[in-house]
């Protein structure tokens, strides 16, 4: 097996497109319609994600009360310059770079929809 892609559902499209593309610097890939439903993906050489808008009646996953899939995480080069570009575009931490053993630094930060996204850099 090979990885493919993580698929998140979001409340707002263009705020999501707008986070991961603009702020992310991820680009849009493909749209897909499956059933009558449109599906976005987004990424780049080594990352794909797909964005499905929810539907009236879905409710959001709060994962500090679910167990399952609790965040996503994406290796930079220069998590120092990575944060300081986010946090221009208005992103909050919920973790600011750290590092907590010696060969990596670490941070945590969220999505318009709650998504945990962690950001490492290997030293």
């Amino acid at each position: 097996m090979r990885w493919n892609h993580a698929g998140i559902k979001t409340a707002d499209l263009d705020r999501s497109l707008h986070f991961y593309c603009d702020i992310l610097g991820f680009r849009k890939l493909e749209e897909v319609e499956v059933l009558g439903k449109l599906f976005h993906f987004v990424g780049n050489d080594t990352v794909k994600i797909e964005i499905e808008p929810c539907g009236p009646t879905d409710t959001q996953a709060d994962m500090r009360e679910h167990s399952g899939l609790y965040h996503l995480c994406f290796t930079v080069e220069d998590i120092a310059a990575t944060a300081a570009d986010l946090e221009e575009k208005g992103v909050e931490f919920m973790l600011p770079p750290s590092q907590f053993r010696p060969d990596r630094k670490i941070a945590f930060i969220r999505d318009p929809d709650g998504v945990i996204i962690q950001l490492i850099q290997y030293l």
